[in-house]
C-alpha cells in the first residue's frame, strides 16, 4: 500500500484472475470494498457498494456490458459506472493501473487523513 495526496494505491490481485468480461468483488487492504471489471480488456474498478443501501456488489450480474445490483436490480455501464436505472446515480469508479501482472486501485484518502498525507 502507498498513499500520497492523490489517494492509496492497493493491490487487488493478479490481472491473469480477471478474464475479459469477468467481474471480480474484492476488499482490499484497507477494507474498502471495489467491483473490479473486465471489460473489452480493460481493467475498471468501481466502489463495491451500490448507492442504493450499500447493497455489497459480491454477486452483481454482468452481461458484458451492464452490472446489475442482485438486491434491488439498479443497473450500471460498465465502462463508466453511471447509472443505466436510475440514471439518477452512478458507481464511483476508482484509478486503475495494471503493473507487473498485478491489479492496482487507487481509493481516495478519507478527507480526516488529508492534511496527514499533504
Amino acid at each position: 500500500m502507498s498513499t500520497g495526496p492523490e489517494g492509496t494505491w492497493q493491490s487487488a490481485g493478479g490481472a491473469d484472475e480477471l478474464w475479459e468480461g469477468e467481474t471480480s468483488f474484492q476488499r482490499l487492504g484497507d477494507g474498502t470494498a471495489v467491483l473490479l471489471v473486465n471489460t473489452d480488456g480493460t481493467v475498471k474498478a468501481f466502489r463495491g457498494l451500490c448507492p442504493h443501501q450499500d447493497s455489497a456488489l459480491d454477486d452483481a450480474d454482468f452481461d458484458g456490458e451492464i452490472i446489475t445490483c442482485v438486491a434491488h436490480m439498479w443497473e450500471f455501464d460498465a465502462r463508466t459506472g453511471a447509472g443505466v436505472n436510475p440514471t439518477s446515480t452512478c458507481l464511483p469508479q476508482y484509478p486503475t493501473e495494471v503493473r507487473d501482472g498485478e491489479i492496482y486501485v487507487c481509493t481516495p484518502v478519507p478527507a480526516s487523513q488529508k492534511a496527514s498525507v499533504e
